[in-house]
């Protein structure tokens, strides 16, 4: 009796990546999103840009000039 064995091979692998290329795709990306909230690296960006659009616009100009004329 023989048998037959079915094992997993890179072409099934990439065949079904390729058939799946749209979950695949998602997945990865979602990862990627989680990966960098886990590095607080989006929630430190998200976090500024909400300071910086709570700011008023007559305090941003007062800190930019006074950096600037700091700096000549």
């Amino acid at each position: 009796m023989a048998t037959t064995t079915k094992g997993l091979t890179v072409e099934k692998v990439v065949n079904y990546i390729k058939s799946k290329w749209q979950v695949f795709g998602a997945a990865t990306l979602l990862v990627f999103i989680l990966q960098l909230l886990a590095a607080k690296l989006l929630i430190a960006v998200l976090l500024g840009l909400v300071i910086a659009g709570l700011l008023p616009s007559d305090t941003v100009k007062k800190v930019t000039k006074k950096v600037t004329a700091t700096k000549e």
